[in-house]
């Protein structure tokens, strides 16, 4: 938890979902430009490119860096897989809600 200057404090899960909501304006303001499929694929790279350079930073040294390399690449397939399997079922429950009611031509 971190004290903010007007002296109410903000703990982790606040900046985690802060940064979540910040991550999925942005994709959704590249979608006026971009096909939506193009900003997705743009994003996924940049999450797998930066979660490569967190475990590199956090690393004492190049040869505890590459031991972690399997697990870790492991840990975080499996915690993309959850999150997109929540928000899949989410949309799936939701969908007209979300995404609205669409006419399929016969």
């Amino acid at each position: 938890m971190s004290d903010i200057n007007d002296g109410s404090t903000v703990n982790d899960e606040d900046i985690y979902w802060g940064q979540v909501e910040a991550f999925i304006s942005k994709a959704n303001d590249a979608c006026d430009a971009a096909d939506p499929g193009i900003v997705a694929a743009a994003l996924l790279n940049a999450a797998a490119r930066f979660n490569a350079f967190v475990v590199a930073h956090s690393s004492l040294d190049k040869s505890e860096f590459a031991e972690d390399v399997e697990g870790t690449t492991n840990y975080l397939t499996g915690r993309f897989r959850d999150h997109l399997k929540e928000h899949m079922d989410d949309y799936r429950e939701n969908y007209t809600a979300l995404i609205g009611h669409r006419d399929v031509a016969e």
